[in-house]
């Protein structure tokens, strides 16, 4: 016998009534408080009047040009007026709901991009992607698939392939790391036979750690990956090489006969984002399936290496241009939530002594960014994610001569400072924009850690920057790689009395090397001699720092080879590299604000001129 339905009550709605008497008590009490309150609003907009310089113009140059800031302010109003952009509700959802309505988004993003500029929707689907804010199942897609294809295509894979891809008719991955092995490529035991017979090869997991895990968008959105395997042909083992693999149907999404794909479940953030997991069982591909700009393998197995050994990190090297920029991105937004904050939140010490000089407002506790830890804390990330924004800058201008003088030209001699360049910067401004967000969260107190502050997920979407496209260490080691060979081209010069040669480094960002006395030049005279603020002392000061560590390391070097020197000395090395990236991210940024000057007006030049001005390195 069925239990009987237990009877359901509707709630009691209790009144609640304030008599005259009760609010008349009150009164005096309210407006003792009401007294000495500030409207943070108003707290907002007067600081806001108060600059020393026009918002707009600045503005305006980190944009590009009034032109392209105003583009900007369309497409962000083009943005808020579609439903689909909404991020109503976002921190809310389930991970099911975050990935959907995240790919919604992404999906809409051609049709609101052409619509705003059919004659340059890319250029305007990049300030959409920015603007959506959250990494997505087509991030890999649009952010490896194709410039792999783009890189390492030839003319006929990328009329191939990249018409389906800018349509979507294919949804691409890049699939490189393993269970087993990541920054070391390798090392990767994803393998990629060649069967001369049937113009084939056989893709192939043949180990367990042989899978490939965490490539984004292969969990559930992704049809076709890129696959790093390592390719054998006529039984000699030639490398890895990149190959377009399809791993699920077109028809159904139902993944391809020999292959196993999924997702690996939750992470720590990036939620939005179905990272997966791949293998291959004997899985064949056509021959042309492996990308043959570079290396080639003719129908008979004959297999021809690229001009140069690294020709093929040239993708690589724009990918982690990339993450520069995104450096820069997601920087400007923690600190501009924490400059905010500390601007309308008061707290303590009425009509108090400021930082900066003068007193509070009698009766009102000061504003937080008003005690000097407050600006300690907040200015120096101000002044760097304006250093990153150029930094970001300088790699793509680098990264786009070299493609065009190794296109046109066949000369790949700017590739190794390159690669070393982009190691470098990678590490150094992940690391410091991952700590950056952290400290801005900090610095709002409680308020920092509800999600609706935004640092969590913003923290949570940027922490694994510091992991993917290379281990941050390992990246300063290849970085310390090229500065072992600089410093070794130099002590070779010095020996014979003689210059060193161009192809041997010591040109562009590693130039400084070759100046100073190894390490015996007189100490910063930042704050003796000269101001703090003399920029060409703060160059000095950096050059000074990253180029006594890189030559005692190459000292104590001797003669080892390269991979016994980076292990013996790996600390120091790491330490080296790190000092040279912070010197070629001051010395980009005061270029920038030396070139840009003489457009802005003398109000902004001035405000310019304070930002590159960090204290010496230790």
């Amino acid at each position: 016998m069925a239990p009987a339905p237990v009877p359901q009550r509707e709630p009691q709605v209790i009144k609640h009534i304030v008599d005259d008497r009760t609010r008349a008590i009150q009164k005096p009490s309210s407006d003792m408080i009401t007294a000495h309150q500030a409207d943070p609003t108003e707290d907002l907009r007067r600081e806001r009047s108060q600059a020393s310089f026009p918002s707009r113009e600045l503005a305006a140059l980190m944009a590009g040009g009034e032109a392209q800031l105003k583009l900007r302010e369309r497409i962000a109003d083009a943005v808020r007026a579609d439903p689909v952009f909404s991020k109503k509700g976002k921190y809310f959802m389930e991970r099911a709901d975050l990935y959907r309505t995240t790919l919604e988004k992404y999906l809409a993003l051609p049709r609101l991009a052409t619509a705003i500029d059919p004659n340059d929707p890319i250029t305007v689907g990049k300030i959409i992607r920015e603007l959506i804010d959250e990494p997505g199942g087509l991030d890999l897609h649009l952010g490896m698939f194709i410039p792999t294809i783009q890189g390492q295509g030839d003319e006929e894979q990328r009329n191939h392939w990249l018409p389906m891809c800018t349509k979507l008719r294919i949804v691409g991955t890049y699939a490189q790391t393993e269970l087993g092995h990541g920054t070391y490529i390798r090392g990767l035991e994803t393998t990629a036979t060649y069967d001369a017979e049937k113009e084939q090869f056989i893709i192939h997991s043949p180990t367990l750690t042989a899978t490939k895990w965490w490539p984004g968008g292969m969990g559930k959105t992704s049809t076709h990956a890129v696959v790093m395997a390592r390719l054998i042909t006529h039984g000699r083992d030639r490398g890895p090489h990149a190959f377009v693999v399809q791993i699920r149907r077109n028809e159904d999404h139902q993944t391809m006969p020999g292959v196993t794909a999924g997702d690996i479940g939750p992470k720590m953030g990036y939620n939005a984002v179905d990272n997966g997991f791949l293998r291959f069982d004997h899985v064949r591909v056509p021959r042309r399936a492996m990308l043959m700009r570079y290396s080639k393998v003719d129908p008979d197995g004959t297999f021809h290496p690229p001009p140069v050994a690294k020709a093929s990190y040239g993708t690589m090297v724009f990918v982690r241009s990339d993450i520069v920029m995104n450096a820069a991105l997601y920087m400007k937004k923690a600190v501009t939530i924490a400059m905010r904050y500390n601007l309308v939140r008061r707290q303590s010490n009425p009509g108090g002594e400021k930082a900066s000089g003068g007193v509070g407002q009698k009766g009102l506790e000061l504003q937080v960014i008003d005690y000097q830890h407050s600006q300690r804390s907040l200015f120096p990330i101000l002044a760097r994610a304006f250093a990153f924004h150029c930094t970001s800058d300088f790699m793509r201008r680098m990264y786009f001569r070299y493609e065009k003088v190794s296109t046109r030209k066949g000369d790949f001699s700017a590739l190794p400072e390159l690669h070393a360049t982009s190691s470098g910067l990678k590490a150094y401004c992940s690391w410091a924009t991952k700590d950056a967000i952290e400290l801005c969260r900090l610095c709002c107190g409680g308020h920092g850690f509800m999600m609706l502050a935004g640092f969590g997920t913003t923290f949570g979407n940027y922490a694994p920057n510091a992991t993917y496209e290379g281990d941050n260490n390992v990246l300063c080691l290849q970085t310390a790689r090229y500065l072992l060979k600089v410093a070794r081209a130099i002590a070779k010069a010095a020996a014979r009395g003689g210059n060193v040669p161009p192809e041997e480094g010591a040109q562009g960002t590693s130039a400084y090397i070759l100046e100073g006395g190894g390490g015996l030049e007189p100490g910063c005279q930042l704050g003796k001699s000269v101001g703090l603020r003399d920029t060409e002392a703060a160059l000095g000061a950096f050059a000074h720092a990253a180029r006594r560590q890189i030559l005692a390391a190459a000292s104590r070097a001797g003669t080892l080879g390269a991979d016994a020197a980076m292990s013996r000395d790996m600390v120091a090395w790491i330490k080296a590299a790190k000092a040279h990236c912070a010197y070629v991210v001051l010395l980009n940024f005061v270029d920038a604000v030396a070139e840009s000057k003489p457009r802005v007006s003398s109000a902004t030049a001035a405000v310019m001129d304070r930002l590159p001005a960090p204290p010496p390195p230790s």
